[in-house]
């Protein structure tokens, strides 16, 4: 449910509005501050105007951006899931983010430490961007400093570019530390010194499939926006983008697939490791039990209380029963030995 932000407005008759970026005709951005112009046709260059979809009065301010209504309605909308439109005028769509609870956070080394998926809605009008989300996003605020502090961006579509790297590059760091500790693994499967790899390996996958899902979502539509535009004649230079950033998540979805199947792979190997181990057990607790059964014969027998038993009346009695018993217990491993059955598999 959309709440009304108790924070101050930072730009008079735009409320909800987090911060806003103008950018010259060379790409050099500079942050604006209460009181300049949003309109983007004012001077040159082009805006990019982030808003809060958590706080209700953004819906009026995106009301009054020269933008189609689709693209009004995808700002507003709660979709979770990836979308690429393109329209006459520009173009509009979702893109995935990690989240972080700080504007600044840094990226985290492994998925584990994020706080789950975030989701940037966006269009593109006429010397526009606008893009809003519901909570901090880790890409888009990298971005924004960055630009702040130097790196140019002629077009807005650049700026989804970057923002998308940013995303793509914290995948790539989780996924060689998931890749490194693969190895860790399959180092001490190798080694026969199974532990806590059980454990390991389903948590591993577990943060595999959370890197998986967004990057099959990406590629997709990014492959999907390409194919339908491919034959415009128009330039855009959201084709280009396109085109980079799906060869982009095609690489990383195949690496994180890899890493999925060594970490099937492996799983399955811990756990024929542990089943042959466990047949061994039971292996030897079965042989033990088949070399006890006939001596626990012999000393049932001579353990009847009855008359005309063996030795009963002999001073080596006892003696001559324990050898019977050991030899009971010989006959039957020579038998199994025999059949075979002695033989560890």
């Amino acid at each position: 449910m959309l709440v009304r932000s108790d924070a101050d407005v930072l730009f008079d008759g735009f409320p909800g509005l987090l911060w806003a970026v103008r950018f010259d005709a060379e790409g050099h951005a500079t942050s604006m501050e209460a009181g300049d112009p949003m309109d983007p046709a004012t001077g040159d260059g082009w805006r990019w105007l982030h808003f809060n979809q958590s706080d209700a009065r953004s819906a009026q301010s995106i009301a009054r951006l020269p933008l189609p209504e689709d693209a009004r309605e995808t700002l507003l909308s709660h979709d979770t899931h990836v979308i690429l439109q393109r329209q006459e005028d520009g173009a509009y769509g979702v893109f995935v983010d990690w989240e972080h609870q700080r504007a600044g956070g840094n990226a985290p080394r492994a998925p584990g430490h994020h706080d789950g998926l975030g989701w940037l809605h966006f269009a593109i009008g006429e010397g526009l961007l606008v893009t809003a989300r519901r909570q901090p996003l880790r890409s888009v605020e990298t971005v924004r400093r960055q630009l702040c502090a130097g790196e140019r961006s002629t077009h807005p579509a650049r700026v989804l570019e970057a923002i998308a790297e940013h995303f793509a590059d914290a995948v790539e760091r989780a996924t060689d530390d998931l890749s490194e500790s693969l190895d860790r693994i399959e180092d001490r499967v190798l080694a026969d010194t199974i532990g806590d790899e059980r454990r390991d390996l389903a948590s591993l996958r577990h943060q595999s499939v959370r890197l998986h899902r967004p990057l099959t979502a990406m590629r997709r539509v990014l492959k999907q926006f390409e194919q339908r535009h491919a034959s415009d004649e128009e330039e855009d230079e959201l084709l280009p983008v396109a085109s980079r950033l799906g060869q982009r998540f095609d690489d990383l979805d195949g690496d994180v697939s890899t890493l999925q199947e060594r970490a099937r792979l492996l799983q399955d190997e811990v756990a024929a490791k542990l089943a042959e181990r466990t047949n061994t057990h039971l292996y030897v607790l079965s042989m033990i039990t088949a070399l006890l059964l006939p001596p626990s014969l012999v000393v049932g027998v001579f353990g009847m209380n009855l008359h005309g038993l063996p030795f009963a009346d002999h001073r080596a009695g006892a003696s001559a029963a324990l050898v019977l018993g050991l030899l009971s217990s010989l006959a039957v491993y020579l038998i199994l030995r025999r059949l075979g059955v002695s033989r560890s598999t």
